[in-house]
């Protein structure tokens, strides 16, 4: 596993300042920088793959039939807004 970590010396200075602005130290900064990049990360990559599971399973939406939903749905919306 990575025990060390070399930064370019312009990404450490800007570790080093919003470490002391923020009053924490530069570890718990980068823990908490790679752990949320990796859940981003993790996040992206399962929401791709849901989306090509919905593709290769021909479960899409035609611009058409979206236009024709939302019209719909703006429709509703002014009835009830006339009805209050």
């Amino acid at each position: 596993m990575l025990d060390e970590l070399k930064l370019p010396k312009t990404l450490a200075r800007r570790l080093e300042k919003v470490a002391a602005i923020a009053h924490v130290n530069p570890e718990t900064i980068i823990k908490t920088a790679l752990k949320d990049r990796l859940d981003y990360m993790e996040w992206k990559e399962n929401a791709i793959a849901e989306g090509q599971a919905d593709l290769d399973a021909g479960r899409t939406v035609t611009t058409e039939h979206l236009r024709a939903s939302i019209n719909t749905q703006r429709a509703n919306r002014a009835k009830r807004k006339k009805a209050a």
